[in-house]
């Protein structure tokens, strides 16, 4: 199964903490180590084209925060070892701290945790793996429009310089909407820059 525990304690707000612990576990499942290695950010690129509208420079360090922790977390968690800490800081404290622990655990923790079936955790799983596929669609259409549109201006820089060598027959191939607009003219008699 599938847990996550949230902060808050109000009953009311369950629905929210549901909402929000999706929203987590969403993030991490993205940023896997598979992921972040394959499909790394082009953070250049963003500055330069919405730069001006968006903090870059904060949301490339909240990601980048965001990787550090899932990378670093642990396969599995680790007991706290009582007696090595009651040898470091002395039994009172601990005893304090244990305490205090384990009535969060009894009394609080059932109302902070949202626990998810195996069944619950395939849907999750698919709904990231969902919302993966849709961005690198996305980003594969923006940079294939990319790539033509630089295909594009390479083309006018082309005519820009070499314009006088460029005959007619030329600009008709390149441009066919101006020579069917052309043909249509001559086809209707209207001669361009023609006065009686």
């Amino acid at each position: 199964s599938l847990t996550c525990t949230t902060r808050s304690s109000s009953s009311s707000s369950i629905a929210n903490q549901k909402r929000r612990s999706n929203m987590f576990r969403r993030a991490a499942s993205l940023i896997s180590r598979r992921t972040v290695a394959a499909r790394s950010v082009n953070w250049d690129y963003l500055s330069s084209t919405i730069g001006d509208k968006v903090d870059i420079a904060g949301m490339r360090a909240n990601v980048e925060e965001m990787e550090e922790t899932v990378m670093k977390a642990p396969k599995k968690i680790t007991p706290i070892d009582y007696k090595a800490w009651e040898a470091k800081v002395g039994k009172g404290p601990v005893d304090a701290v244990k305490k205090e622990y384990e009535r969060w655990v009894k009394e609080e923790k059932a109302g902070l945790t949202v626990t998810f079936d195996e069944a619950q955790k395939k849907v999750i799983q698919e709904d990231c793996q969902t919302m993966v596929n849709e961005c690198q669609t996305f980003e594969d259409w923006h940079r294939l429009r990319l790539r033509e549109l630089e295909i594009e201006i390479a083309k006018i820089t082309y005519e820009k310089d070499n314009i006088d060598s460029l005959t007619a027959d030329d600009m008709m191939k390149r441009y066919p909407h101006i020579a069917e607009r052309v043909d249509a003219q001559i086809e209707e008699g209207v001669w361009p820059n023609y006065k009686e």
